[in-house]
């Protein structure tokens, strides 16, 4: 069994770890995403820097890898603790990618795609309050907080109430939290008013 987790623990690393964000400003503007904007190599950087239509492939790419590590851990052990496992590592590898010197995006894209799959329904839900209070708000950091915030909340009346999974109860706390983690310097911002809205472009770091 032990065997079976580290398996898929890096199995989703490498899923997650793979760097989309990274390699559409390369191929598409010439650029290292990780020296404009938020230094991150999520969608949203990617939408500021480069535009709409790559950080679309880029949200995709990174939706697809917390789908992939699911669906694909599901179906070598049928087991979903192991799922759950692959949900969290792809997570980690896309936020810490070692092919990226251990740096990468905030979580939202491979978080939402993993949860996707293990929760569909209450992703869909919890996803579009997200976008409704970032665009509202015009912050995209503040709806992905919201999502991070509401993920776990959400999965925990499913288990008091409907007898819902523990284990998506579990991935949904760990993740909320890294995610949380990966936007201090978001909430530093927002807490600031420097935080950029959408519409505002990514200038170069350092600058």
């Amino acid at each position: 069994m032990v065997t079976t987790y580290l398996l898929t623990a890096c199995l989703g690393y490498f899923l997650g770890a793979f760097p989309t964000g990274y390699l559409v400003g390369r191929l598409w503007k010439g650029i290292d995403i990780r020296e404009y904007g938020s230094g991150r190599t999520g969608g949203a950087n990617i939408l500021r820097t480069v535009g709409l239509f790559p950080a679309a492939i880029t949200a995709l790419g990174d939706v697809g890898k917390g789908v992939v590590a699911v669906l694909v851990a599901r179906a070598l052990w049928h087991n979903e603790a192991a799922a759950v496992v692959a949900a969290l590592a792809a997570l980690v590898g896309h936020n810490w990618s070692i092919f990226l010197g251990w740096h990468g995006g905030a979580g939202i894209g491979t978080t939402f795609g993993g949860l996707l799959i293990l929760e569909p329904v209450t992703t869909l839900v919890v996803a579009f309050l997200g976008f409704l209070v970032a665009a509202t708000s015009r912050y995209v950091s503040l709806g992905s907080l919201a999502f991070a915030f509401l993920i776990p909340l959400a999965l925990l009346g499913q288990r008091l109430f409907f007898r819902g999974s523990w284990e998506h109860l579990v991935y949904g706390i760990l993740a909320g939290g890294i995610i949380i983690f990966a936007h201090r310097p978001n909430i530093a911002r927002l807490l600031k008013g420097t935080e950029r809205r959408i519409g505002e472009p990514g200038e170069r770091r350092g600058r």
